[in-house]
């Protein structure tokens, strides 16, 4: 057994072995990052913690502008265009973050006192920031550049231990000192500053380029029509921690990423399911099999939609776990957020489908559109009924996002003149009904412990009684639609 698995992973195309890797060192990541949560929310105050939830919010937001998602598809594309001289493209590339990232540290200084305000942090605290903000992007471009060239032993290796000495120095950091949400900061930049510098030197030793226009205006020319998709993700994702700190604190920003983190850990899991079932879902559009896409369709949606239902009867558990009383107000916002990680996941699967029949031009436009929907529900609601109110905005914001998304792939299929539809239409919008009603339903059931408890027996007791059907489903996806290629 142990042998016969052995040799299907030696067999495995060198793409699909990086692949594999990459997507453990994500789980990695975001696993420890999870894992966190529970030790700094007892280590640090509310206020403190929220510090930090906000300084990592802004960190998101300032990024995006001063490396402009280069090391992502703008450096992939570049090293395709410019795969006789990739080591200088690559270090070119790093060279355009620096400047980019030392004009932004420019502006700062011009304008510090009202971006001090803005941001809710202080100049110390933004310098930590401009500090990362510069070598933060060198691991980056190293990292995906040996994952371009299909290598992941190095990166790999280089992930586990950054991530590890990562929560070592920030626990010591924070224990050591009364300033613990600085200390929580600086422990962070000082892990990512040791591996950039290292990464920034090698990437310069071995590409030898600092500037070349070619390479300059490609990457600029590449990425900087992609901003407005990259701001309107990045809105959806930070601007509820951002709204809420600005009109009640950073207490109230803390209980709301504590939420937000219970809330949103199914996306690890779903993740994973997405990349195993895109590709599956792929072969079985080329086939002209839409039939078989509905049914699993439905049927992975169903098993997400559970997962949501027992995620949020789960958030008065989750948040004794993960943080102390004082974060308890969280249980109310896990379940519109938790249905909102539902939503994304729908909308990604019908997203696969627009990009699939090469329909992805709405794709931004109705993203901005919903990013835009998020900032202006927050800026009523928040003040109207407190931080609450962002976790529902949020749920309405993926919504429509997800319905949005749905118009655009109806007509990228009318287009093409299938003959019959992908998606089993009506009994996704049972489902979908299903998972806000369910999330209504447990937070009933939140002072009804016994009552909740039942609910999710009932659930697990269902997907018992249906698990060959599931096993099947998953078995076929996990083949990769490999039957429809022979």
């Amino acid at each position: 057994m142990q042998i016969n698995l052995l040799n299907k992973y030696k067999e495995m195309p060198a793409a699909v072995r990086t692949s594999v890797w990459f997507t453990v060192c994500q789980f990695l990541q975001r696993g420890i990052s999870f894992i966190t949560v529970p030790i700094f929310t007892r280590l640090l105050t509310t206020e403190e913690y929220g510090i930090c939830n906000i300084y990592f919010a802004w960190f998101d937001v300032f990024i995006l502008f001063t490396s402009l998602k280069l090391p992502y598809e703008g450096l992939n594309n570049g090293l395709i265009r410019y795969e006789d001289d990739k080591d200088s493209y690559t270090s070119s590339i790093m060279g355009l973050i620096s400047v980019l990232t030392l004009s932004a540290g420019g502006v700062y200084f011009l304008l510090h006192k009202w971006i001090d305000r803005a941001t809710g942090l202080s100049s110390f605290i933004m310098l930590l920031m401009f500090i990362q903000l510069m070598f933060n992007p060198p691991l980056m471009l190293w990292t995906n550049r040996e994952r371009f060239d299909f290598r992941y032993r190095k990166p790999v290796a280089v992930t586990a231990v950054s991530t590890v000495l990562n929560l070592f120095v920030t626990v010591v950091a924070v224990i050591s000192t009364s300033y613990k949400a600085e200390a929580r900061i600086i422990g962070t930049v000082s892990v990512q500053t040791l591996f950039g510098v290292i990464f920034a030197v090698l990437l310069f030793v071995r590409g030898k380029t600092f500037f070349k226009k070619e390479y300059w205006s490609f990457a600029l020319r590449f990425n900087l029509p992609l901003i407005f998709y990259y701001v309107s993700q990045i809105i959806l994702n930070q601007s509820d921690r951002i709204m809420i700190n600005y009109y009640q604190g950073s207490g109230k920003a803390a209980v709301y990423s504590v939420a937000y983190s219970a809330a949103t850990l199914m996306l690890l899991v779903l993740s994973s399911i997405n990349g195993s079932f895109n590709p599956w879902m792929y072969k079985k559009l080329k086939a002209g099999k839409y039939r078989d896409v509905g049914q699993t369709a439905s049927i992975v949606c169903l098993l997400v939609g559970g997962a949501t239902f027992a995620v949020s009867a789960l958030a008065p558990d989750l948040i004794r776990i993960l943080a102390t009383e004082e974060y308890m107000e969280a249980i109310w916002i896990i379940a519109p957020v938790s249905a909102s990680v539902y939503f994304i996941f729908l909308y990604m699967v019908f997203a696969n489908v627009e990009m699939y029949y090469g329909e992805n031009n709405g794709i931004s436009v109705i993203s901005i559109i919903c990013s835009a929907l998020n900032i202006v529900l927050n800026m009523i609601f928040i003040p109207m009924f407190g931080y609450f109110a962002a976790g529902w905005t949020t749920l309405v914001s993926y919504m429509v996002l997800t319905l949005l998304h749905f118009v655009l792939m109806k007509r990228a299929c009318r287009r093409k003149d299938l003959p019959e539809k992908v998606f089993q239409e009506k009994n996704l919008l049972a489902i979908s009904s299903g998972v806000i009603l369910l999330s209504f339903a447990a937070m009933g059931l939140y002072r009804l412990q016994y009552f909740r408890y039942a609910a999710l027996a009932a659930t697990l007791i269902l997907a018992f009684a249906f698990r060959k059907r599931l096993i099947a489903v998953f078995h076929q996806i996990g083949k990769g639609g490999a039957e429809d290629e022979e």
